[in-house]
């Protein structure tokens, strides 16, 4: 019986031997015109409506529908957590901030108006204040008192709008505003009647997520597609932008993005051992990047796996990042997000300096190995050394039976490339030097087989 289980084990395996990650490879991009207001930072969605208070265009924002995580909103810098990062410069001591709104927020639901004013990176008025209800008819003049809590001058300004609570996850309130300034001042709001619209073409990498979405009212964008790849046509470029006062935390997600962490993204079938694939980077300022894995089961979190490192990297090096499974939790997920960031995710805080990061080929551990011992404990203790490896690798094992042994190499699709040894051995330690001329840079599994065992080891040729 047993004999029979683990013959139908090794045919799954071999007919699905890994998961895949969607677009891993980044040769699928596409591409989206957006109209944005001018040098405003956008969350959701922010469209051009008519008739304005005065000129040609008022700005209307509301959630979208393929990130209702995020509320609409327009901002001037980027409150995170209570920490309030970037902002424009302002150097005076307005009475009130004004706009003209029309609104529809939904039972429970609010609209937010943010204004922070800050002295050396300091705030010294925070003002938070509150839409409810509804006026969808006429816009409606509001005054907003702005609260100093000291005699500061401040030299910059936090200013945002929000269509709903950025807590919450209300769907269907909306917010229009026109003619956003202060009184008691000459200075005016960048673009605060939003008469200056641009035009952004974002180019995004196919079902994945990326910061891009926060910067559409800049025209240079921190991901990009690059032809500098590790191999095919396309890989993807991450950078952390200079951008109102503070360097932008860059990243790619393939999955959904939900408030705190991850939601499960896309489908898995088998439970993966390693994400590995090839990058590049070049930091400033001591930033690190960030490589990260989750693993889901019935939305539940069950496992996880990062790689970080701040080393300068001028050609694309291999990275294998181990997952690790709760330890209650021994069975197969069934979803994964997966993302890559030019910046370190540890801490609440923004990135050091302009770093960039090149990532190619994703993929997870494409060989699960079959059992080791089909009918004992006794292991075979294959290993490789070194791994990666430019010429040759000295491949150990121990054979726990006598008999036949073969040991053959395959490529990522499952083909087998080479036979490397065929023959009978008795029980022991054994080791060989096996060259690797003719394969060009890439990942491979080395897999040693007897009657009753099964072994397999990931290699990764990089010259």
């Amino acid at each position: 019986m047993k004999k029979i289980f683990y013959s139908l084990l090794a045919v799954l395996i071999s007919i699905s031997a890994f998961s895949q990650i969607p677009n891993s490879g980044f040769e699928n991009w596409t591409s989206t015109n957006f109209l944005v207001p001018a040098g405003w930072r956008i969350f959701g969605s922010a469209s051009q409506y008519t008739p304005a208070v005065s000129g040609n265009y008022a700005v209307r924002i509301e959630r979208n529908s393929f990130n209702l995580d995020e509320p609409g909103a327009i901002i001037y810098g980027l409150p995170d957590n209570n920490v309030f990062y970037g902002g424009i410069p302002f150097a005076d001591r307005p009475d009130s901030l004004v706009g003209y709104f029309k609104y529809d927020i939904v039972p429970g639901d609010s609209a937010w108006v943010l204004i922070v004013f800050k002295y050396q990176g300091t705030p010294i008025s925070q003002d938070l204040y509150y839409l409810t209800g509804s006026n969808t008819t006429n816009f409606t003049r509001k005054a907003f008192k702005i609260n100093f809590g000291t005699s500061q001058v401040p030299d910059t300004l936090i200013i945002g709008v929000t269509s709903t609570n950025p807590d919450t996850n209300y769907q269907g309130s909306y917010v229009i505003v026109d003619s956003l300034h202060f009184t008691g001042t000459a200075l005016t709001i960048p673009n605060g009647n939003f008469e200056s619209w641009v035009n952004i073409t974002d180019e995004e990498p196919y079902l994945w997520f990326t910061y891009n979405y926060f910067m559409f009212s800049n025209p240079v964008l921190p991901v990009t597609k690059t032809t500098d790849s590790y191999s095919g046509n396309y890989a993807i470029r991450l950078e952390n932008l200079y951008y109102q006062g503070q360097y932008t935390r860059t990243y790619a997600m393939c999955g959904n993005q939900g408030d705190s962490a991850p939601l499960p993204g896309f489908p898995v079938t088998m439970r993966d051992s390693t994400l590995n694939g090839w990058y590049k980077f070049f930091p400033q300022n001591n930033d690190s990047l960030t490589i990260g894995v989750f693993m889901y089961y019935l939305g539940t979190q069950v496992g996880w796996g990062f790689f970080q490192s701040g080393i300068q990297k001028l050609t694309y090096t291999y990275f294998s990042v181990p997952i690790y499974y709760s330890g209650t939790f021994y069975g197969t997920p069934d979803s994964a997000t997966v993302f890559v960031a030019s910046f370190s995710t540890n801490g609440n805080y923004p990135p050091n300096g302009n770093s960039v990061l090149y990532v190619d080929n994703l993929t997870f551990d494409f060989v699960l190995d079959a059992p080791e011992n089909l009918f004992s404990s006794k292991i075979m203790e294959l290993n490789t050394y070194p791994n990666p490896f430019a010429g040759s690798v000295n491949i150990s094992y121990i054979l726990p039976e006598s008999g036949n042994v073969t040991i053959k190499l395959y490529d990522v699709t499952g083909r087998e490339l080479k036979l490397v040894y065929s023959g009978n051995q008795t029980t022991g330690k054994y080791s060989m030097l096996y060259d690797a001329v003719g394969l060009s840079n890439g990942i491979y599994q080395l897999v040693i087989q007897t009657k009753n065992y099964k072994q397999s080891r990931k290699v990764v040729v990089q010259k």
